[in-house]
């Protein structure tokens, strides 16, 4: 006899899996957000890529719907988020810090409170504004970092830059894993940080592929492909702040 819990997972899989981006969130209103928390954690790791990525976006809209009625239970997922990056949890973590990246990107109040945390797994231990550092050294772990600091980039840019995130971001362009090296270009065309642009310009010969979440959709880059993009935001921001829109006196951005 196929229990409750097995029905909602059946029900939900398919819902992450058929239904149109677009659509997402009012289709997961017929559900209490908190009878789905359980199910999308285990989603997480489900086999089929995009479910485990519908499952992180799914996360980001019944996180802050949970935040809207008791911001003490979302926090509780929240302290779930970072158990499960702590060596003493026992497990991997794995989409956990896209997760994070998407919840927040969705609801102030817990970037305003766990922000900096995300910020701390591209930190070694040491001196930090809030704590010493929590870097990941897994491969598959630091391009979760980067796709969540991406995801909250364009929304905290400011925080990020003082956070000393952008000094963080070196590190990853040698990474061997295709996917650190591609997000590690797209975060310093976020940020803006024009002093890694010859680094962007040698990384336009890597040939290297990933599979890329955004807009709801899965798409097929190279390295190369996010690194163009790169540089371009760092065109469009140099021109923007120079007089005329030449770009040529252009100062770069604080780091």
């Amino acid at each position: 006899m196929t229990s409750r819990r097995q029905q909602l997972k059946g029900t939900v899989i398919h819902l992450l899996r058929d239904t149109p981006f677009a659509g997402l969130a009012d289709a997961l209103t017929v559900f209490s957000a908190r009878e789905l928390v359980n199910p999308l954690f285990s989603f997480l790791c489900h086999p089929e890529e995009i479910v485990r990525w519908r499952a992180v976006s799914a996360f980001g809209l019944i996180v802050a719907r949970i935040a809207a009625e008791d911001m003490e239970q979302a926090r509780v997922i929240m302290r779930r988020f970072l158990w499960m990056l702590n060596d003493e949890s026992g497990g991997i973590g794995w989409g956990v810090p896209e997760a994070m990246g998407e919840v927040l990107a969705n609801q102030r109040q817990l970037a305003d409170e766990y922000l900096h945390l995300l910020v701390s797994y591209t930190l070694d231990d040491g001196a930090a504004a809030f704590q010493h550092g929590n870097l990941l050294e897994h491969e598959i772990l630091q391009e979760g970092v980067l796709w969540g600091l991406g995801r909250v980039a364009p929304l905290y840019r400011e925080r990020l830059l003082e956070a000393g995130l952008a000094a963080q971001i070196e590190r990853y362009f040698d990474a061997a894993r295709n996917g650190v090296r591609g997000l590690a270009c797209r975060l310093c065309g976020q940020l803006v940080v024009g002093a890694y642009r010859p680094r962007l310009v040698k990384l336009l010969q890597d040939q290297g592929c990933l599979r890329l979440y955004r807009d709801g959709d899965l798409h097929d880059l190279l390295v190369a492909d996010l690194a163009r993009e790169a540089l371009a935001m760092l065109d469009r921001d140099q021109g923007a702040r120079t007089p005329g829109g030449s770009g040529a006196t252009a100062s770069p951005p604080r780091q």
